[in-house]
């Protein structure tokens, strides 16, 4: 029986509180649809920048991918916001300091996409090694060179990670059946070194690697942290590779790299800007070079899209938020 002092509002409030207002504006697999179907969701993928503002002012959890970038004035207008879920490993389109400040849980699902990223990151690896992209290029003009596109074996090799999260660590073990030697380098972490990977310092890195793969977050350390200066500092010509973010490197120092052949070949899944209907003239110069040039392979940002990665990631996610809202009501 309802005491006569409790209003209707509160009584509401009560019987609803296991039931959070969900809203989602990029695809998502219909795993995550379904994990969340016993609150009320909002499956809006379509959604424009003027739609927007009026779910936003409603929604308790927002799902998101990478189609907004969630600055302040974002989240401003959501004022019963509790968490924000990143479908991806990539915080860097949510202002994340800011959102924390205003009392919202942030979270990711980068075990989701770890394998996916980590295997292309193998694949661009081998390709560059054995030419496999020029080669191609040319046998569509009818040109047949083997010797001139003679390759390099990965076991004879140093492959130096260069973050050694989610993507590194699973890439560290993949590595480990080709017999190269694998170094790793973290800012943040340590400890992580086993009989496959040797744990060690940046300079080593630059001192004795073949291969540099790049697998950490955009933040104040790594923004263009391979530029000109990290170049010079390798010992070695060596082969670049990057699926992390975009603006991890500094493309015109890249390019110069590769004119003055320090670096023998490139692997961008990523790119400082991914739209490319908003290039600016540099840009334009510079993606003509990096698109011509036989030495280095382009995909569209890519690594951790798979259609396994794809339902993998829904699945974290979706467990991750269920997992908050369990607390959160046992708390209330």
């Amino acid at each position: 029986m309802i005491e006569a002092d409790l209003n209707i509002d509160t009584f509401a409030r009560l019987i609803m509180r296991d039931t959070f207002e969900i809203l989602i504006i990029d695809e998502v697999h219909p795993v995550l649809l379904d994990q969340l179907a016993e609150h009320s969701v909002k499956y809006l993928p379509q959604i424009t920048l003027d739609e927007l503002p009026v779910e936003l002012a409603t929604a308790q959890i927002l799902i998101m991918r990478s189609k907004l970038h969630l600055s302040r004035e974002w989240i401003e207008q959501a004022p019963e916001l509790r968490v924000i879920g990143r479908l991806g490993s990539g915080m860097d389109n949510i202002e994340i300091e800011y959102a924390e400040a205003k009392g919202v849980y942030c979270v990711n699902a980068p075990e989701g996409n770890r394998n996916a990223v980590a295997e292309q990151t193998i694949g661009m690896m081998l390709s560059m090694l054995s030419n496999v992209h020029q080669s191609m290029r040319q046998v569509r003009s009818r040109i047949w060179d083997r010797k001139g596109n003679q390759g390099l074996e990965l076991k004879n090799l140093t492959v130096g990670i260069i973050g050694y999260g989610n993507v590194g660590s699973r890439l560290g073990e993949l590595l480990s059946v080709f017999g190269c030697k694998v170094l790793a380098y973290d800012l943040f972490i340590s400890g992580f070194g086993n009989s496959s990977v040797e744990e060690c310092s940046l300079e080593k890195i630059q001192t004795e690697a073949d291969i540099v793969s790049l697998h950490v977050p955009l933040n104040m350390h790594s923004k263009k942290m391979v530029n000109a200066a990290f170049i010079d500092k390798m010992k070695k010509p060596f082969f670049l590779l990057n699926l992390a973010r975009g603006s991890v490197v500094n493309i015109s120092d890249i390019i110069s790299g590769l004119e003055s052949e320090k670096i023998k070949g490139v692997a961008l899944d990523v790119l400082p800007n991914e739209k490319l209907s908003t290039l600016t003239e540099k840009e334009e110069v510079s993606f003509s070079y990096l698109t011509d040039n036989e030495r280095v392979m382009l995909t569209p940002h890519i690594g951790g899209l798979t259609k396994d990665s794809y339902e993998a990631l829904a699945k974290v996610l979706s467990e991750k938020v269920l997992k908050w809202i369990k607390m959160n009501t046992l708390i209330n």
